[in-house]
């Protein structure tokens, strides 16, 4: 036979449909099996996520404490963490990779591990940035890398110290207004030996920070409009800071989006806000004769106000001997023994510290900068066996402000009535 058969054409045109039918049916469980990756994808990243967040914010007296995470349908590369370090000291961390899903999950992970162990070690923010970054360099996935902002909190004093790593600025919420703190520094993963300029500020009572990912800020209205960086700066300057600055700056987001937004990225916000100050109330005000030993008398009187004002200080021995090294400061530099100079004395207290205030008649001669004796040199008697006062001073209280009205100086002495030096790290824990 030498022709081959060919299918009829009516029953070609019948099977037709069904072919198709199977061929959806296919693409359809395709697509199915597709989703449940993505999904069990999703779940994983997620989950990922969620097991290297903190549980909790950090219980610090003095001080409010928030953070608010909220992962995009994706899930992103936000991260935030606080690491306790030496000193009561306490480690601020916010940061971002780019992408989503489980690699970025996995990088966020692999970058907030780097940072929890080179923190306690380094500890300076600049450092623990460039050794982060070496070590995120060569495993690396291609066209990713991490935004990240480290600052050292200094919860007694209120200092922040920071480097950051291409990440956005954090915003400082103080009395005249709003303001960026800024550092510069290339995001992690990039080069190999990027450096992290550092730079460091001080948080007064009242004051807020402010630290943030893009989420909110690139959020886009129906529109197309974009939420921004000055309209989240005049959100954060009309709320107070912890929960309610957050809790505004989320009904800011959905004023400005409206009902049905699908958000597009990660949102992160962590705030501190120091507590505002009580108004101090006196407790004692005295004054001496500008005799050798009356530092004795100004310590004695000084324990005695705090103690009959119902303070519980756990530090008083500490505060005892600071009192006394400032007030033999006082006595013999600053009235140079004259008896008929007297030292001013005066003790207020407020709900968190104690101050003390010593006045003495040298406000026209320059006060030397408390820095670190050289011991080795003192015992080897290349130097005079003084010079300790104002190092021991400023390492027994919390804090030391000196100041020049007029003709008088005074020294302040600032200590925190729970936590501080006594032993305490100043962290609740």
């Amino acid at each position: 036979m030498g022709s081959s058969w060919t299918r009829p054409p009516k029953l070609a045109a019948q099977a037709a449909p069904a072919l198709r039918v199977a061929q959806l049916v296919r693409e359809q469980e395709a697509e199915v099996r597709a989703r449940e990756r993505l999904e069990q994808e999703l779940r994983l990243a997620h989950l990922i996520q969620q097991q290297f967040l903190p549980r909790k914010v950090p219980d610090l007296p003095g001080w409010q404490v928030a953070a608010f995470y909220r992962p995009a349908r994706q899930v992103g590369g936000d991260f935030y963490d606080f690491i306790d370090l030496a000193d009561g000291q306490i480690g601020l961390v916010v940061g971002d990779v780019t992408g989503h899903g489980v690699p970025a999950a996995l990088v966020m992970a692999t970058t907030r591990s780097a940072i929890r162990s080179e923190a306690p070690r380094l500890v300076a923010p600049g450092a623990v940035l460039a050794r982060v970054n070496e070590l995120l360099h060569g495993d690396m996935p291609s066209n990713m890398f991490v935004t990240c902002l480290f600052a050292l909190l200094d919860p007694v004093r209120g200092r922040l110290r920071f480097a950051n790593a291409g990440h956005d600025l954090p915003y400082v919420r103080r009395a005249a207004g709003v303001v960026e703190l800024r550092a510069t520094g290339m995001p992690l993963g990039i080069m190999a030996d990027s450096r992290y300029a550092e730079a460091e500020t001080v948080l007064a009572p009242g004051e807020g920070l402010l630290l943030h990912s893009d989420g909110l800020a690139e959020a886009h209205a129906p529109d197309h409009a974009m939420f921004g960086f000055p309209r989240l700066r005049d959100e954060m300057g009309r709320h107070q800071g912890g929960q309610p600055l957050i809790d505004g700056l989320l009904e800011a987001l959905d004023r400005f989006t409206g009902p049905g937004w699908a958000q597009e990225d990660d949102i992160t916000l962590v705030t501190l806000t120091r507590s505002a100050r009580s108004e101090p109330r006196e407790i004692a005000s005295f004054a001496v004769p500008s005799r050798a030993g009356n530092e004795r008398v100004v310590m004695d009187r000084v324990a005695e106000a705090i103690t009959a004002a119902g303070i519980d200080m756990p530090g008083l021995a500490r505060i005892k001997t600071a009192v006394s090294e400032a007030a033999m400061n006082a006595i013999e530099h600053g009235n140079r023994f004259s008896e008929d100079v007297p030292v001013g004395v005066q003790v207020l207290a407020t709900d968190d510290e104690v101050l003390v205030r010593i006045t003495d008649s040298g406000g026209d001669r320059a006060m030397p900068e408390p820095s670190q004796p050289d011991l080795e040199a003192k015992l080897a008697g290349k130097e005079k066996p003084r010079g300790w006062g104002l190092f021991l001073i400023k390492n027994m209280v919390d804090d030391m402000n000196v100041r020049t009205d007029g003709p008088q100086r005074v020294i302040e002495l600032v200590a925190r009535r729970k936590g501080g030096h006594d032993g305490d790290s100043g962290r609740a824990s």
